[in-house]
């Protein structure tokens, strides 16, 4: 899915804020996402991925905090507790669902994944999120949001017209890429 990915991340871009704070969810689309950040923007990034926060380690025109919480060793990121982001208010939070279920909405494998990517949501102004085709009509054991509590879901054009025109239904703004 390298090439999917790469469109998804890129697409991804638009939706950033001028300056101000991001929230990066751990995923190689994220991974992505942060290597092509634009220089000199002054965005601050908060993560719970290890890859992306090492990737943003170097650079100097951002901030980066990473969310502590257990490792989630397969994923190589951590899973914050549920009030580890209270008292934050974040620009766009760019979120990676494990599925995205047509009537359950967005979901993942882990319920304590579930419940921190819920508590990203929950400070974002915005939310995006990030899902090539194969997740889509993926339902997986914990749901931690609907597809309208999201703002924009950015997927590629390997997803069907007939799941495209069920999840334009559903989601505010829809993106193949």
């Amino acid at each position: 899915m390298t090439a999917e990915e790469e469109r998804i991340a890129k697409a991804a871009l638009t939706e950033l804020p001028e300056g101000g704070v991001v929230i990066l969810d751990a995923g190689t689309v994220t991974e992505r996402l942060a290597a092509h950040l634009p220089v000199d923007h002054g965005h601050t990034v908060i993560t719970n991925s290890i890859p992306v926060a090492l990737a943003l380690a170097a650079r100097t025109d951002i901030t980066v905090h990473l969310m502590g919480g257990r490792l989630h060793r397969r994923a190589g990121a951590t899973l914050p507790g549920p009030r580890e982001l209270d008292g934050l208010t974040v620009d766009v939070a760019f979120v990676v669902p494990g599925g995205v279920s047509f009537d359950r909405g967005l979901t993942s494998c882990d319920p304590a994944e579930g419940s921190g990517k819920k508590a990203v949501m929950d400070v974002a102004r915005r939310v995006v999120a990030l899902a090539d085709h194969t997740r889509i009509g993926d339902d997986r054991l914990s749901r931690f949001a609907a597809l309208q509590d999201v703002d924009c879901l950015i997927t590629d054009t390997g997803l069907h017209e007939e799941a495209a025109e069920r999840l334009r239904a559903r989601v505010p703004r829809l993106l193949r890429v």
